[in-house]
């Protein structure tokens, strides 16, 4: 049975409930809501991911460590917790999973809900969706910018990867002042 999405207009408004496929076709004339989600730990490191070569889209390239479709009837934070499940193996409880910002990406007709959450594990204590995930890494806040902005990394719009990284630093910086 294919995946069923809700769909909204360009600022948001709620238009109804689409299947995967309608949303990614050419031009579909609606948006499409997944969660794109990212992990820092105490040491300030942000975790990423390999995608799998089985992947369609982007095999082999690195990417934020969970991200998919929100399903009809679910709530962004509900898919960002379940993806978090799917792919780290990470139960997130709903308080420690922090929503972001959103970001528009009119090419792809999707309305990114960006979310943060803190993980203090090692990459062998999490669990690795296999078809999705060929691996995880912590990286130190450089090595991190590094990559983003390479060509290992699934393209993603500048102004999107400068507001994650302006997001994170601050993120990191308040999480070390906590401690």
């Amino acid at each position: 049975m294919e995946e069923k999405f809700d769909i909204y207009s360009r600022d948001g408004k709620y238009l109804g409930v689409r299947t995967s496929s309608e949303c990614h076709s050419p031009n579909p004339g609606f948006y499409h809501k997944p969660a794109w989600t990212w992990a820092y730990n105490s040491n300030g490191e942000i975790l990423v991911q390999k995608r799998s070569m089985n992947m369609k889209n982007f095999p082999g390239f690195w990417d934020m460590p969970c991200a998919g479709h929100i399903d009809a009837g679910e709530t962004p934070k509900e898919g960002a917790m379940r993806e978090a499940k799917e792919e780290l193996g990470v139960n997130i409880n709903e308080d420690d999973m922090e929503f972001m910002f959103e970001y528009i990406e009119d090419l792809t007709w999707e309305i990114g809900q960006v979310f943060f959450f803190k993980l203090d594990k090692k990459e062998s204590e999490l669990v690795l969706q296999e078809e999705e995930v060929d691996e995880v890494k912590w990286l130190n806040f450089e090595d991190f910018i590094k990559l983003l902005y390479s060509d290992k990394f699934v393209p993603l719009d500048k102004e999107y990867k400068d507001m994650v990284v302006e997001k994170l630093k601050t993120k990191i910086k308040t999480s070390k002042a906590e401690e």
